[in-house]
């Protein structure tokens, strides 16, 4: 059967060029846009990397960049007697529009205010703990504006030199993390926090302490670093996600008609040899099995080149634009590879009933 399918398909080789490009740009489109995705919404996971157990905020507040959390400083001190808190670290956070050097800037600052002396692994105080005087920024607003570790944003009168630069980041929300001086003198509102963040003491579970801390200081609600993760991924899925599933379909659905169609025509055109394997007694179903190995074969092609290229058209592109922040993944590809081989699958339905409509006697007229 594969052998008759194959020179079925190479009889004319420059459609099947066309037809394998064809797939391939389709599953090409597919993967970038769920790269594309995955990339912005692996973005809030800035939250689970920040050391603490919890984030407390004012009741109602679901995540930064929503909402906005006024905490008196007084309640930093409450949640640190809480039992089993170990660490309570105050938090200020604002969103600041500005320009510096003609650059419109719209970035979203975090600024830990830690206790004295408090030990921290290197890299974690280099990316979130920054001295003060420095920051650190995400790649997406470094690369969108030109910005490397040694240069210098003036953010309302404050020169800020550029300390690190961290992975990640999207357009949506671009983050920076300052010093905890900084950000009292920039960003906290007088005699108030925006968050506490809170370590839990060895043995202490999470869920247990933010219920007991929601129960001892009023007006505020404890969220475990992985609900505000989650929650901010969702920021992104409200508004990427109807846009993904319309896009895969297109891209699905437009692999599946290249694949029908040239098939059908490489039916169409081997209908007379059809009819003569029909009038020496093979059966349906061996036809109909040669059809779908000539789907079959344009789909694996196609599919797996489509694979290829967006394995390297993912890095180039995040390189060339700031806010293509992409994380292709291999479980997505061997979706999307599984996908275009089933819609191979279903698009050898059409030429499959012309194969049975047939008549073997068309072989004997002249």
């Amino acid at each position: 059967m594969v052998p008759l399918a194959r020179r079925n398909l190479l009889a004319e080789r420059g459609r099947l060029l066309m037809s394998i490009g064809g797939v391939a740009f389709s599953v090409l489109l597919v993967l970038i846009v769920l790269s594309l995705y995955r990339g912005w919404k692996g973005a809030a996971g800035v939250f689970r990397e920040v050391p603490g157990d919890l984030w407390v905020g004012q009741v109602g507040t679901r995540d930064p960049f929503r909402s906005a959390s006024e905490l008196p400083e007084a309640v930093v001190e409450q949640v640190a007697a809480v039992p089993g808190v170990q660490v309570a670290i105050p938090v200020h956070t604002r969103r600041i529009g500005f320009t510096d050097a003609g650059e419109e800037y719209d970035v979203f600052f975090l600024a830990f205010d830690p206790p004295a002396g408090l030990p921290l692994p290197s890299e974690t105080r280099e990316r979130f703990f920054p001295v003060e005087g420095t920051t650190t920024v995400d790649r997406v607003l470094a690369r969108e504006h030109g910005l490397g570790v040694g240069d210098a944003l003036t953010v309302l009168g404050r020169r800020l030199e550029i300390a690190g630069v961290r992975d990640g980041g999207n357009p949506l929300f671009a983050v920076a993390f300052l010093a905890g001086d900084d950000g009292r003198a920039l960003i906290a509102l007088d005699g108030y926090v925006a968050f506490v963040v809170v370590s839990a003491a060895p043995g202490t579970d999470a869920d247990a302490l933010a219920a007991r801390i929601d129960a001892a200081v009023p007006g505020v609600e404890a969220r475990t670093s992985q609900e505000l993760a989650d929650s901010t991924s969702e920021l992104v899925s409200r508004g990427f996600l109807p846009v993904l599933v319309v896009l895969v379909v297109i891209g699905l659905v437009v692999g599946g008609a290249v694949i029908a169609l040239t098939t059908y025509t490489a039916t169409i055109e081997k209908a007379r040899d059809y009819g003569v394997l029909k009038a020496v007694g093979a059966s349906g179903g061996f036809l109909y099995r040669v059809v779908v190995q000539q789907s079959l074969i344009v789909g694996a092609l196609g599919g797996g080149l489509g694979v290829g290229a967006a394995a390297l058209a993912a890095p180039l592109l995040e390189r060339s634009v700031p806010e293509f922040v992409t994380a292709l993944g291999w479980v997505d590809a061997l979706w999307v590879l599984g996908a275009a081989l089933g819609v191979s699958v279903v698009a050898a339905a059409v030429p499959a009933r012309r194969i049975d409509r047939i008549d073997p006697a068309m072989v004997f007229r002249a």
